[in-house]
């Protein structure tokens, strides 16, 4: 009985030991993929940052070119955008010899790819589409794992933040200020009908609360801020549960923290949270933004001039012929928004003259020069994946001097 009970107290020592073992061996082997990933993923950002600069740089000689205007080809998509990085497009560039994203959308460039890889001499057929030896880049390419990255310009997207730089109190000569314009702007957003059926049950008066409880989170003063430069009470009455709810009268730290104020809801605002942002300036990129958020810009900008008839924002027709308007001249490698807004105003009927006062025209309210951009990376090692999330600030020509005005890993 010793000894069977001696090999039984050996043989659960043997299998603790075996088992602790591959434990550790799995968390190690987890801990070496994860890091294999993170190095992925800033791999991945560090080529996008060369994707960038190499953007930026061939539209702005393109600009200087007098057949910059003539071009067939629409020029106002970040490169980033239309070619994001990942091994896939890689590996099947340089040792494929095709682009198979650019074949799907372009048949013109799938067919010049082809002539370019039967007219090549001296290599293996389908290795052509490339500027390495196929040796180097299989050499290049042949470490485990994947990423990828993604970029969207964040001036493409309405940022809430814009209220704080604005006081509520300002009065104009044009009667209309732009706190009231830019609140009327985010009303008219969220009040299209393609957004109808996130607000079912939801009063219209309501969505001008919402609205102007998200200004009043942001903005200096502390009161409840109603258009027309009237206020009423202080805005703590409206947050009467937890201290931490309630109004920063500061810039909001990120999208999350706008689900503290007041009417907020996740039925409506998740659907909706890619077409805000809390980083960038006040002004919208018209050229890469949504149609409904430049509709929205529209409208506001139009219903505010006496001079013209109000704007029906279920009138197809005029939505279609205004975003036209401003979308004509978005195809050139540097769209200028004095132009853009030029042809707006044509469009709407309003002289230089009319021009509200208190905006200086359409063209304060717009830009056409991607400056902050979000990316998303992602690194992958077998079934570990780590995420990158940063915004960039590219206002610098130096890649080294571009502000990380965020970064978050998981």
């Amino acid at each position: 009985m010793m000894v069977i009970s001696a090999i039984m107290l050996i043989s659960m020592i043997v299998l603790e030991f075996v088992f602790t073992s591959n434990v550790n061996y799995s968390i190690a082997l987890n801990e070496r993929q994860r890091l294999q990933a993170y190095y992925l993923a800033e791999s991945a950002l560090s080529l996008m940052k060369v994707e960038i600069k190499m953007d930026k740089q061939v539209k702005s000689q393109l600009a200087s070119l007098p057949i910059a205007a003539n071009l067939p080809i629409d020029l106002s998509q970040p490169m980033c955008q239309q070619f994001p990085f990942s091994t896939t497009l890689l590996r099947n560039f340089f040792v494929g010899g095709t682009l198979p994203l650019m074949a799907e959308g372009n048949e013109t460039v799938a067919e010049g790819a082809e002539v370019a890889a039967e007219g090549e001499t001296g290599a293996e057929k389908g290795a052509g589409v490339t500027t390495f030896e196929t040796e180097s880049a299989q050499e290049f390419l042949s470490f485990d794992g994947d990423f990828d990255g993604i970029c969207v310009d964040e001036a493409s997207k309405i940022n809430l933040n814009y209220f704080w730089a604005l006081d509520p109190a300002q009065q104009t000569l044009a009667g209309v200020s732009q706190y009231d314009t830019y609140k009327t702007m985010i009303v008219n957003f969220l009040k299209q009908e393609r957004f109808k059926k996130l607000f079912e049950g939801i009063a219209p008066e309501k969505i001008k609360e919402v609205v102007g409880n998200i200004a009043d989170w942001a903005d200096k003063n502390d009161l409840i801020n109603e258009l027309g430069y009237t206020t009423r009470g202080s805005e703590e009455s409206l947050y009467k549960g937890d201290e931490m709810q309630k109004p920063k009268n500061a810039k909001f730290l990120s999208l999350d923290e706008v689900h503290l104020v007041e009417g907020v809801d996740d039925t409506w605002f998740m659907p909706l949270e890619d077409m805000f942002t809390v980083y960038g300036d006040s002004k919208i990129n018209v050229c890469l933004a949504e149609d409904d958020v430049v509709w929205a810009l529209i409208l506001s900008y139009a219903n505010q001039n006496q001079s013209i008839t109000p704007i029906d924002p279920r009138n197809t027709e005029a939505r279609k012929k205004l975003l036209d308007a401003v979308k004509l001249n978005c195809t050139s490698a540097q769209p200028q928004a004095s132009k853009i807004a030029a042809d707006l105003d044509a469009a709407l009927g309003i002289t230089s003259g009319e021009q509200q006062q208190s905006s200086g025209g359409f063209a304060n309210f717009i830009t056409t020069e991607p400056r902050f951009y979000s990316l998303k990376l992602t690194g992958q090692v077998g079934e570990t994946v780590v995420n990158i999330k940063t915004v960039l600030d590219i206002k610098d020509s130096d890649p080294k001097k571009w502000k990380m005005l965020y970064y978050k890993v998981y």
